[in-house]
């Protein structure tokens, strides 16, 4: 079996973002971890960005962390979440366009 390349998972990835399959910050935190593979892309304005803007989630639970939580601390917290991934999405979105764009001349 073929292992699939790290930028054909970085599409799928962004792909999920867009469509809005998967929290906003947990595609992002994968997204990220996904990059990490693709040396290329280290110094990518738009990847430097989506790293800005998880870096103001750092206190909340997001991703598998949240299996660590107790539901009364999520409860609290998720409305923080919920706010700056609605603050955050649009600027989400484009970068990921814009890195979509990137790898296609990769």
């Amino acid at each position: 079996m073929t292992e699939v390349s790290a930028t054909i998972r970085m599409r799928l990835c962004m792909e999920d973002i867009l469509r809005k399959r998967l929290p906003l910050f947990d595609g992002v935190q994968a997204l990220l971890k996904l990059s990490d593979e693709v040396p290329q892309l280290a110094a990518d304005r738009d990847l430097r960005k989506l790293r800005e803007l998880l870096s103001k989630v750092d206190h909340l639970a997001i991703g598998a962390a949240r299996e660590h939580w107790e539901r009364e601390a999520l409860h609290r917290q998720d409305r923080e979440l919920l706010e700056l991934e609605r603050q955050h999405a649009d600027s989400v979105d484009y970068a990921c366009r814009r890195l979509t764009q990137t790898l296609d001349t990769m």
